[in-house]
């Protein structure tokens, strides 16, 4: 989906953003400023976190009130695997009308201190010079930067600071965060942005079993690293009526050296599609099997869906493949 940049990092380089210094937390008084959150009201069917997240509750890490699971932001909210250690979960509200440019980027990542540190891999995961691992890894975000920067100037530079925590950076190699899963980011962006409508897009790995592991050598590690991605899209299309689409993008093609220099290894319970780098439109049914999220509020909302088994998975090329 879209064309590789004219020129793609090559494949471990160092990026500058895996060589920065981590941020200083937030204070505990930043987080009473203002409401902050994922609105499960945003659209006009409620879509409520503990009724999504299901059984999947069970697996999430604690906040360090010892009550709450779900980090709030603005304009979203993340839930972190407890054991896996990343966001099992994010979800953003977007208001096409109301967005904000945040310019340059100027945040720096951080952890949350609302969080124990041990669930929140830092700069002793990202960081090349801690390891000679033979491929590294940046911060990619999952609520991305852009998404929350609507409302005020102020909510704008606000929401963009936000998004970098820890608890919303996943691992991915720098070209499929800049292509294959931006590219799609951009394009539901866009459908919110042009038509100013309001947009809910839930967002997390797909965890497997036999996802590989990395970083032995790094403190906190190994960690298992998702291969694929998974995104649930929720447009508000008019007053009363929702359309959603999900989809799944691999990195499983970036990580092919990895396999290669023995760093990881259970290549075998991939296909072959699997292997190479897609980009496809999934029934959200499909997403629900695959990760235990219900998304049943959704789920007749689904753009495919209701499509022949046949034409239910599409291969996305390019923006006018998605059904949405």
């Amino acid at each position: 989906f879209g064309m590789p940049s004219t020129n793609p990092a090559p494949f471990g380089n160092q990026m500058d953003d895996d060589r920065e210094a981590d941020g200083k937390p937030l204070s505990e008084a930043s987080w009473q400023a203002m409401p902050l959150g994922y609105d499960a009201n945003f659209l006009s069917v409620p879509l409520p976190l503990p009724a999504i997240l299901a059984q999947n509750s069970a697996q999430a890490a604690p906040l360090k009130d010892g009550v709450s699971i779900v980090l709030d932001y603005l304009h979203f909210s993340t839930i972190i695997h407890a054991e896996r250690k990343f966001a099992m979960l994010t979800a953003v509200n977007i208001h096409g009308e109301k967005l904000g440019n945040p310019g340059k980027r100027a945040g720096s990542w951080r952890r949350d201190i609302r969080m124990a540190d041990e669930y929140q891999p830092a700069g002793n995961f990202y960081e090349t010079k801690l390891s000679d691992d033979p491929v590294q890894f940046s911060r990619g975000h999952l609520v991305r930067r852009v998404d929350p920067c609507w409302g005020t100037p102020d909510e704008v530079k606000l929401g963009e600071k936000h998004t970098f925590h820890y608890t919303n950076a996943a691992p991915q190699v720098q070209r499929y965060n800049d292509v294959d899963w931006g590219n799609l980011e951009d394009y539901l962006l866009d459908k919110a942005q042009t038509k100013e409508q309001k947009l809910t897009v839930f967002t997390g790995p797909m965890f497997r079993k036999t996802d590989p592991e990395y970083g032995h050598d790094r403190e906190g590690g190994p960690w298992q690293i998702p291969v694929s991605f998974w995104k649930v899209a929720v447009l508000q299309k008019t007053g009363t009526v929702l359309a959603a689409a999900g989809f799944v993008v691999g990195q499983i093609e970036f990580l092919r050296p990895l396999y290669e220099s023995r760093v990881f290894s259970a290549l075998t319970p991939y296909t072959n599609a699997e292997l190479q780098s897609r980009h496809i439109q999934v029934p959200i049914s499909s997403i629900e099997e695959q990760t235990g999220f219900d998304f049943s509020a959704i789920r007749p909302f689904d753009a495919v869906g209701g499509l022949e088994a046949t034409r239910q998975v599409r291969i996305i090329a390019k923006p006018d493949d998605i059904v949405i």
